[in-house]
């Protein structure tokens, strides 16, 4: 392979590595360590055309049958020239280290509570949905590893536990 090309493709991967991504960890701590359930706190980084705005909201803590308290955060991160949408439900164990997330497809896909070891995900009218379908996704036997959020009738979406933050 020539060497322009060869430097061309570093280039490129070292601009995807460098800015593809973008590191929300301190924002995290900071919404952990405020310690306020259901409080939204959001933080703006938007520059002219390119939206970036993050939306946190820390549902609360979850007591596990072993013992094991979760810190459950949702996310929501607005991005682009559109701007699109990433949304995540992100589990911290008692010290405020990364446990893992859930990718959830659309922002209302987020839970909306914490109700005894559940997370509650209660239907809006902003989806296709059947309003105030509730689904509860219990945590009392540890992180589940995925889990079915409802939508109508036997429809919905699967969602995974993923460790790669």
């Amino acid at each position: 392979m020539k060497p322009h090309i060869l430097f061309l493709i570093f280039s490129i991967l070292q601009n995807v590595i460098l800015y593809g991504q973008v590191n929300h960890r301190k924002s995290f701590q900071v919404v952990l360590e405020h310690d306020e359930v259901g409080k939204e706190i959001s933080f703006g980084r938007s520059k002219q055309n390119n939206y970036d705005s993050l939306v946190l909201v820390y549902l609360g803590d979850i007591k596990t049958k072993k013992g094991q308290y979760l810190k459950i955060l949702t996310s929501r991160w607005y991005w682009g020239l559109s701007p699109r949408a990433t949304n995540r439900t992100i589990v911290f164990n008692q010290k405020n280290q990364y446990l893992g997330d859930y990718y959830l497809t659309m922002t209302h896909d987020v839970p909306d509570k914490i109700e005894e070891s559940s997370l509650v995900f209660i239907n809006n009218n902003e989806s296709d949905c059947t309003p105030s379908l509730i689904t509860k996704v219990s945590f009392k036997m540890g992180i589940p590893k995925k889990f079915f959020l409802k939508c109508r009738g036997h429809s919905g979406d699967n969602y995974s536990f993923a460790q790669n933050l």
